[in-house]
């Protein structure tokens, strides 16, 4: 009697029906396809009574239906469920197993056609892969001798790592050829522990995990999520692991099948999100205290000063010691204002001396690996304040204390101090400092609109030059006039600025640039 439960985990919707088309096996990605459950299908339901397909000579499955006698390739057509809500396209093939039994292939991919763009690579891939299989299951027909040796043919086409292992952790012989990419070896006759990469010192803990498997002293759905969840790739790809049980007459486990997916590209994604989401938080805590920022950022690269002297001599055990305490402070601080790489870093450093905390001393070895971990966090940490120079300014602690007060409050202010009676040129000083506005902090903007012009046209442009941008003017009066220039920038770019190479042929620089001049003339603002 075949066991098909190693079809439970594939994704694609799997039966296996009899000669009148009557189910006799389905997983729960088939039962989830017919909106339905295994029990209401195996043994009592009919393909073709539960779905309609366009392609003609299949369903209902006779002697004269495609799949009876030879394999199909992945056949393409339209569905519609018959007791559901559901209709749109879907992959089908139809493999004969030992003359009684026949195995069926659903793949819906009625939402791949809406994927995003950046999938429809992989969806040519796929496409390319369903032209193609009828040619790759002609070649392997020729060798197939057994109805394992079929299923075996099947999950190669999968893209998953599949082996098994039995209750000594021994590797069967069946095995996807995946596996010599995703887990970077052959499985068969060889320990899963190294197929795994199980390092040595928790190999103990591995096989202590694999026996209470086999025993079954907890259920195996508790017990799965205490063994690896990741192989270790040589190459940083993100390979998942899970475990399913393979059960004999008996009930009995006999072997362990494990399935190791590449999910890089998704694991990536993640991580970006996660990136994202910490920078968003980081932005709001500074905005919320930002000389309390400031100065942690700023204590930083003292910090790192004192570490890096330190790991520059001898680490003895009283130094070893300090130097564990600044970068756990220093993590602790990096995760209150969100630095998620900084507290990454701290983290990775004080992993290179946890172990030797109470040892008299580190090997020099270790203190070269502990040295390297810190000019890498410093590094990282000048990259941090070089990319974000526009919104972190170490330069603001100079100036001392800061405090942000209300246009409405100096308003208040200033009004105080007229009926004070305060002289003229007091009331003009205040009026400068803080009712004024330099002219350079109201025209650097239409840069960034300048550029995006530019490049929305394939045209070249230097950044705008602003000479008397040092003026200071009150911003008010002027609002509609700078409303205005927008235009007057878009078209200066666009009708004023010739592509690059029409002015490298009449002898000009391929790159543009646009300069506006600010002066006083008659006591009033002139832009030029």
């Amino acid at each position: 009697m075949v066991d098909y439960s190693v079809f439970d985990s594939i994704l694609d919707s799997a039966f296996v029906i009899d000669g009148d088309g009557r189910v006799v096996y389905c997983n729960d990605a088939g039962a989830a396809f017919f909106q339905s459950s295994i029990r209401r299908l195996v043994n009592k339901a009919v393909l073709s009574d539960f779905v309609e397909i366009r392609e003609n000579n299949i369903f209902p499955f006779t002697e004269a239906s495609l799949g009876r006698r030879e394999p199909t390739p992945f056949i393409e057509t339209e569905f519609n469920l018959i007791k559901g809500d559901r209709k749109g396209k879907l992959q089908l093939a139809i493999r004969p197993l030992n003359g009684e039994h026949w195995l069926v292939f659903f793949r819906d991919v009625s939402l791949e056609e809406a994927l995003y763009t950046k999938f429809r690579s992989e969806l040519a891939q796929k496409e390319e892969y369903a032209r193609n299989l009828e040619k790759l299951v002609e070649a392997r027909t020729a060798e197939l001798r057994s109805v394992n040796q079929s299923l075996n043919a099947i999950l190669n086409s999968l893209g998953q790592g599949f082996f098994t292992f039995n209750k000594k952790g021994e590797c069967g012989p069946i095995y996807t050829r995946a596996c010599e990419t995703i887990l970077e070896k052959v499985p068969s006759g060889e320990p899963a522990w190294q197929i795994l990469a199980i390092e040595e010192h928790h190999r103990p803990q591995f096989h202590q995990w694999t026996e209470t498997l086999f025993n079954e002293v907890l259920p195996f759905d508790d017990l799965r999520a205490l063994g690896p969840e990741i192989y270790p790739h040589s190459k940083g790809r993100h390979i998942t692991l899970e475990f399913y049980p393979i059960r004999a007459d008996g009930n009995s486990i006999s072997e362990v099948v494990v399935v190791a997916t590449d999910k890089t590209a998704e694991h990536e994604a993640q991580q970006k999100l996660e990136i994202e989401r910490q920078f968003g938080a980081m932005i709001l805590k500074y905005t919320k205290n930002k000389e309390q920022f400031l100065l942690f950022l700023a204590s930083i690269r003292q910090t790192m000063v004192k570490l890096l002297s330190l790991a520059k001599h001898p680490l003895l055990s009283s130094e070893l010691n300090e130097s564990f305490r600044i970068l756990h402070t220093l993590e602790g601080e990096a995760g209150a204002f969100s630095m998620r790489q900084l507290r990454l870093d701290a983290r990775s450093c004080q992993e290179c001396i946890e172990d030797y905390k109470s040892s008299e001393a580190i090997p020099g070895e270790v203190q070269q690996v502990y040295l390297q971990a810190l000019l890498d966090m410093k590094g990282r940490y000048e990259e941090f304040l070089s990319a974000n120079e526009n919104i972190f300014s170490l330069s603001d602690l100079k100036k001392g204390r800061q405090v942000e007060v209300t246009y409405e409050t100096l308003r208040g202010f200033y009004q105080e101090l007229s009926d004070a009676g305060i002289d003229a040129r007091l009331k003009s000083r205040y009026q400068d400092l803080f009712f004024k506005v330099s002219l350079q902090s109201r025209l650097t903007y239409f840069d960034g609109l300048i550029q995006n012009v530019a490049e929305r046209l394939g045209k070249k442009v230097r950044p705008l030059l602003i000479e008397g941008g040092d003026l200071r003017i009150f911003p008010e009066p002027h609002e509609k006039i700078f409303a205005t220039m927008v235009h007057a920038f878009r078209n200066a770019v666009d009708h004023g600025l010739e592509m690059p190479e029409e002015r490298e042929w009449i002898g000009k620089d391929p790159a543009g640039q646009i300069k506006i001049k600010a002066e006083f003339f008659e006591q009033k603002m002139r832009l030029v």
